[in-house]
């Protein structure tokens, strides 16, 4: 097992270093050569009125001279857990991404575990129950969750709770260590409403891997020694069931941690999505390379839990 985890170490690594150059490129190079700079959007009518101003503007923020060493320059700093300074503000990357990764990483976690408890025992007894009455609601719920954004849901839950029941989310953030209670007003609705969307898909997938197991030689031979239901159910089935299961889930957590932008927006959250797409309106090129690498940084983990899960689920698989 050491080996193989030395293997998946080294390939993370790798993989991280080809984002980082893609996402180094596609920002420093391509962008300003098809779209825009930018110095020119900092400096504004004076920068084209005035080379010299754009030029020590480049030279201050970094953007000038190779491309190559600019990169170095930044991997150099990310070695170092130094990542540069917001063009806009000039406050510090990593102090921003101390405050807000923990918000997004909250709301992306309970938003999963909301959605794992909610799918896991309705696609269980939609399997269990196949084609009877909670079979049929279960199935049901899971297409309306589908069919229904979880940003509308939001929206309207928001309107409606503000127009008939005099009700609105908080508008001050107040962290866990600061106010516990107000942090959990503020955190509950946004991170279940997330989770509701990837329930409904998960549903679906624990109620077909379940009767795809449940049809097995080892679970009728199970049932045949007399063994209760729930021991079947739970020990033998749920167990080899959760396999797909979990590559989905252990996935789908650097998505939902990514995907909570307009969550944020919607709730005024001072999350990492919110500040990704403030700098991506500005250009702020140091804080969008950042970000996207702390995203790949949570993906190739994800991948690599996952991965590592699998012989606790089952003795049967080794690497």
């Amino acid at each position: 097992m050491g080996r193989y985890v030395t293997q998946r170490l080294i390939l993370a690594g790798f993989t991280l270093l080809l984002v980082s150059i893609i996402v180094f490129t596609l920002l420093r190079v391509i962008v300003p050569l098809v779209y825009v700079d930018a110095v020119d959007i900092i400096a504004g009518e004076y920068g084209h009125s005035d080379p010299e101003l754009a030029a020590q503007l480049r030279d201050e923020y970094g953007l000038s001279g190779n491309v190559v060493l600019q990169y170095f320059e930044w991997l150099g700093g990310l070695l170092r857990l130094d990542l540069g300074e917001s063009l806009f503000n000039g406050r510090a990357i990593t102090t921003e991404m101390g405050d807000r990764l923990p918000v997004s990483l909250e709301l992306g976690i309970i938003g999963l575990l909301s959605a794992i408890l909610f799918s896991v025992p309705m696609g269980v007894v939609a399997a269990v129950w196949q084609d009877r009455w909670p079979d049929y609601v279960f199935r049901t719920f899971a297409i309306m969750l589908n069919s229904i954004p979880g940003f509308w849901l939001a929206i309207m839950i928001i309107t409606f709770g503000s127009l008939w029941f005099n009700w609105a989310p908080p508008l001050n953030f107040k962290y866990l260590w600061e106010d516990p209670v107000a942090h959990i007003k503020i955190m509950a609705l946004p991170a279940l409403l997330i989770g509701l969307t990837p329930s409904a898909g998960l549903m679906r997938i624990v109620r077909t891997q379940m009767l795809e197991v449940m049809r097995q030689d080892y679970i009728r031979t199970a049932q045949a020694k007399g063994l209760a239901g729930h021991v079947v159910i739970f020990r033998h089935a749920m167990r080899n069931a959760l396999i797909p299961v979990v590559t989905v889930i252990g996935l789908s957590l650097p998505g939902l941690i990514a995907g909570t932008a307009i969550f944020e927006s919607i709730f005024t959250l001072p999350g990492m999505g919110q500040y990704l797409v403030s700098s991506v309106s500005n250009f702020d090129y140091p804080v969008v390379q950042s970000t996207n690498l702390i995203f790949a940084v949570l993906i190739v983990t994800a991948n690599l839990g996952v991965d590592l899960s699998y012989p606790l689920l089952d003795p049967r698989i080794r690497y």
